[in-house]
């Protein structure tokens, strides 16, 4: 599939990104994750306040690759992400279109979650 390719070639660029710079599984640290996490959710939440588009876009594609170096640094493999990312397409493509109160779409009695598949694409990992 091209556009799986294109994905994990992405991924791949930012993984070599993060090793070129010394973060890798080796210096996981999570709270540091956390925190460039959260300081790009703060710039897109200031972002979306200023009604500035450019900024709300940039802001996303931060929070994508913090998010795909930190994966990375959590040792799943480009392959492992783009699997990672369809097991969880595939459970919430089983949700409802009806919204809880709070806005997010339910869950029907019968869902069945993607934990299993995101065990077994643990279990693929390197030790």
């Amino acid at each position: 599939m091209k556009h799986r390719k294109q994905a994990m070639e992405q991924i791949e660029r930012t993984v070599r990104w993060n090793e070129i710079r010394g973060n890798t599984s080796k210096t996981l640290d999570w709270e540091l994750e956390i925190n460039m996490l959260q300081e790009e959710l703060d710039e897109l939440k200031l972002a979306i306040e200023q009604n500035n588009e450019v900024k709300i876009f940039d802001a996303l594609m931060d929070l994508e690759f913090v998010l795909r170096g930190t994966c990375g640094k959590f040792k799943l493999t480009p392959e492992l992400q783009v699997d990672g990312y369809e097991a969880v397409i595939e459970a919430n493509e089983k949700k409802s279109s009806e919204k809880n109160s709070d806005g997010k779409i339910t869950k029907p009695i019968d869902f069945v979650g993607p934990e299993a598949k995101l065990q077994a694409i643990l279990d693929k990992r390197e030790k």
